[in-house]
């Protein structure tokens, strides 16, 4: 999905750094580098006329830096920090993903069952008839060939198809590749390995998400679908720069059918802790939500 305005989000996972300020301040080199970044990431943003950002530096299971800059809302000059609250779109995509793969670990699927197995409404036009059908695998790696986005044009009118909608309207649409034949990127596919999770776990995506990943990890203020008040918290979403300088402000939608592909919203600290979780080669249980020859 392409942002349609700036996602100041930045989280870097570096190499071996460690305990903060004592680490730094016993490694000048490193400290040195760092604090060249900080000054590098201001002039930049101050040259680009960016209203705000915030970025992090992970080393295995530690945050080591963060910081804001700029603003999360230019008019009331709210500074924007580590803890600022922003809307991840795509990387939505790596949780599904996740949910996914913990399923597979359960043996509640598995990764070249066809789709239809588990969703007995998903049917999709093609004239690719004597090609094998579409598999969880194929959605994951974007190698199922159905279209870029659900029948709707939401990226236009910010309109999102509930589920319903989204399932009703799937078999008017039509593969444009044979599966297993080229990438192609879908925020469909993303929708619908959504509905995958909700059928096997007996859960919505939102609450299976929630339970089984964003909580067991810590992220207490990275959210599914966002409450009126966490909305409020939220950094102001600015579109591109106009040639005057100016930015329009992109209002906040919810992407209904579509949130298993971008919906969630998160923090540089929240999303450091999942960055953790990379690092780390261990078996499934506790903060370990993916076992480490899955990860």
């Amino acid at each position: 999905m392409k942002c349609r305005f700036w996602l100041p989000v930045l989280l870097i996972a570096g190499s071996r750094l460690m305990g903060g300020s004592d680490f730094l301040d016993g490694h000048p080199s490193v400290a040195d580098a760092v604090k060249l970044l900080d000054v590098w990431i201001e002039e930049q943003r101050g040259y680009q006329e960016i209203p705000g950002l915030s970025i992090g530096i992970v080393y295995d299971q530690e945050l080591i830096w963060a910081r804001g800059y700029g603003h999360s809302d230019v008019d009331s000059k709210t500074p924007a920090t580590p803890a600022t609250i922003y809307r991840i779109a795509s990387i939505t995509k790596l949780f599904t993903s996740t949910a996914i793969m913990q399923l597979r670990d359960a043996g509640k699927l598995r990764l070249d069952d066809p789709v239809s197995q588990y969703l007995p409404w998903f049917n999709i036009q093609s004239e690719f008839t004597d090609d094998p059908p579409i598999t969880i695998r194929n959605l994951l790696t974007h190698t199922a060939g159905i279209p870029r986005e659900a029948a709707f044009p939401y990226w236009t009118d910010h309109e999102f198809p509930t589920r319903e909608e989204m399932i009703e309207a799937l078999p008017t649409q039509e593969a444009v590749f044979a599966p297993f034949t080229t990438y192609k990127y879908s925020n469909l596919g993303m929708s619908i390995l959504g509905e995958v999770v909700a059928a096997v776990s007996g859960e919505t995506w939102q609450d299976y998400v929630q339970e089984s990943i964003l909580e067991p990890l810590g992220m207490s203020n990275t959210k599914t679908t966002p409450r009126s008040e966490e909305l409020d918290q939220m950094a102001t979403a600015y579109m591109r720069r106009m040639p005057d300088g100016s930015r329009d402000i992109f209002e906040y939608y919810e992407t209904n059918g579509i949130a298993p592909a971008a919906n969630i919203t998160s923090t540089v600290e929240d999303l450091s802790r999942f960055a953790f979780l990379q690092f780390r080669d261990q078996p499934a249980g506790g903060s370990q939500v993916l076992k480490g020859s899955s990860l």
